[in-house]
């Protein structure tokens, strides 16, 4: 490995001027700065990442900490996060960090989150699809590592939330602007998003004067296709079938299709159909589905931006973004005429 010995040797000039030189500081003469970048470059210097890390404290490296195991074990290919993480990896990367993703192993050592995100010396941490009460994820938020969170609302830290409660607000005032009064929700299992959902849902059918009843709302799970299957089976089977149907997420909506076509139902002549995410899944199935479009590499965007800004400034600052959403209407909807 080529050091700045080396190259001080090559040159003809003392090792402190070579690192003088490649630091860029202004008391070196140019043209000896240029030599010295030049034979640099000719002779494949690279310098030492643990090096420049200990001087300038600072490692280019963020840690992610993305739960795998999460929304039943469908880890990085889970469509909505994916997205998103790409999005971040992309502008991150751009500006000339890595990505490692954090796990509670270091080495062969069992730590903390945070135990591990100091043993590395990530000079920050994106947070997405994780349980967010979690005791370690909690201390790491408590922690004075830059932290910025996705779809999760902290007193202390960075936000960047898709505007959820728009979302199902917009979806719901659409089927009943098509005359849909018997709308059943399959929601998503309970968390800060799902709940913001529900309370758009339940407010704006009260807002049109619908009474919002228990039958309305499904529990489910998001990007479980089985839990879907069966729980629309099970709406369909009512003595009073609903009219329309909104799913927790597209991927499911794809199943709750195959469920209503397994009853000999179609789609909308006999029940509407309505997803939430927006992913290309949606325009695969036919009909079209109808969804809610989310932002995802804005959200990424936004994130990596306000990440890199709290890593470079030090202002830790609580700043909370908000992602607009987009109504996209598809075939899967009609006027209910009864």
């Amino acid at each position: 490995m080529v050091t700045i010995y080396d190259i001080a040797k090559k040159v003809g000039c003392s090792s402190a001027t070579v690192s003088k030189a490649l630091n860029n500081y202004p008391d070196v003469n140019h043209k000896t700065r240029n030599r010295i970048l030049s034979f640099a470059k000719e002779m494949g210097y690279s310098p030492n990442a643990q090096a420049q890390a200990l001087t300038k404290k600072k490692t280019w490296n963020i840690g992610v900490l993305f739960e795998v195991e999460a929304t039943n074990k469908t880890g990085l290919t889970h469509y909505f996060f994916a997205q998103i993480l790409e999005s971040f990896k992309a502008y991150t990367e751009e500006k000339g960090y890595d990505l490692t993703f954090l796990s509670k192993k270091a080495g062969n050592d069992n730590v903390s989150f945070l135990q591990h995100v100091r043993r590395r010396h990530f000079d920050g941490v994106i947070i997405a699809n994780f349980d967010y009460e979690n005791e370690e994820i909690l201390e790491l938020i408590h922690s004075n590592v830059p932290i910025v969170v996705i779809d999760y609302n902290y007193d202390t830290v960075s936000s960047i939330l898709s505007d959820n409660y728009e979302g199902l607000k917009l979806l719901t005032q659409y089927l009943i602007d098509l005359n849909h009064r018997d709308i059943v929700y399959i929601h998503g299992q309970h968390s800060y998003v799902t709940d913001i959902r529900i309370n758009a849902f339940v407010d704006t059918l009260t807002e049109n004067g619908i009474a919002a009843t228990k039958e309305q709302l499904l529990e489910g799970l998001y990007y479980d296709k089985d839990v879907t299957y069966q729980k629309t089976l099970e709406v369909l089977q009512r003595a009073n079938r609903p009219t329309a149907i909104i799913f927790s997420d597209d991927y499911v909506a794809a199943w709750g299709v195959r469920a209503i076509g397994k009853m000999g139902l179609r789609i909308p002549e006999d029940v509407s159909v309505a997803g939430f995410d927006g992913l290309e899944i949606a325009e695969m199935i036919t009909p079209r589905i109808t969804t809610v479009r989310q932002n995802t590499e804005l959200i990424g965007i936004q994130a990596a931006k306000r990440l890199i800004d709290i890593i470079e400034t030090k202002n830790h600052s609580k700043i909370d973004v908000h992602v607009g959403v987009e109504l996209v209407k598809g075939k899967s909807c009609k006027k209910h005429e009864g």
